[in-house]
């Protein structure tokens, strides 16, 4: 569906009407790897978490880590932190959501 936004920055939805499905993506905020992108557009993981309504039909997937590793191992800790929080919040308001979380491998990072 074109919500006339870059491509690379978003935020971008894909629908499927076969099985009533609905993909909406967008970036994490800093650190970006992007070269321009509006302000208004940058939202953290965890804040777009604390706006979901979650239920028995809502599926949850974030990957977080490739554009963190340039930054120390106590940022990402910090950041899986706040997601954790807004996770735990969202499965108490809606229990039979689905969250599925992808990290990358930290092993080796001082």
């Amino acid at each position: 569906m074109d919500l006339h936004t870059p491509s690379t920055g978003g935020p971008l939805m894909a629908v499927e009407l076969d099985n009533n499905i609905i993909i909406h993506w967008r970036p994490h905020s800093v650190p970006l790897r992007f070269r321009k992108m509006l302000i208004t557009d940058l939202h953290y993981i965890s804040n777009d978490i604390d706006e979901i309504a979650g239920g028995p039909h809502a599926v949850i997937v974030f990957t977080f880590f490739a554009h963190l590793v340039f930054h120390p191992i106590t940022f990402y800790v910090f950041e899986v932190a706040k997601i954790r929080q807004s996770v735990v919040a969202l499965l108490s308001r809606a229990p039979d959501t689905t969250v599925i979380i992808k990290s990358g491998n930290t092993t080796g990072r001082k």
